[in-house]
């Protein structure tokens, strides 16, 4: 019972920051590696850890995308069709936004680690 209580809690409280609750989920960026002390396989599996959070990425917004549009459906379908709430679309591009810098700060950060990488291991 209390176990129910703290999860229902916890998607209310996680919920409430938003506009909307969004069944998307938001991939966690892989952390940087240190081109100057990483070894050929770390820097493989950056590139590899970077290319996938690059997919999840897209996805997510995909879905934010998809889920915007099957609300702005269904308000149009409605008895009394109304616009969508401007804070949900707002809601919506936010995260979006902050998806995308997430993403170039990590694609940054690889190209800096690159760098480094083969300023340390010239010959490959």
């Amino acid at each position: 019972m209390i176990g129910k209580f703290c999860a229902a809690a916890a998607v209310l409280v996680l919920s409430a920051g938003s506009a909307w609750a969004s069944s998307c989920i938001e991939p966690i960026a892989p952390v940087a590696v240190d081109g100057s002390k990483a070894t050929q396989q770390q820097m493989q599996d950056a590139v590899s850890d970077f290319k996938a959070f690059q997919v999840a990425s897209d996805d997510y917004q995909s879905c934010l995308v998809a889920e915007l549009n099957a609300q702005k459906r269904e308000a149009a379908k409605a008895k009394d069709p109304k616009p969508v709430d401007p804070a949900i679309i707002k809601d919506v591009s936010v995260r979006i936004e902050s998806n995308q810098r997430m993403k170039e700060k990590v694609g940054g950060e690889l190209n800096a680690a690159i760098l480094q990488y083969k300023a340390k291991h010239p010959k490959g």
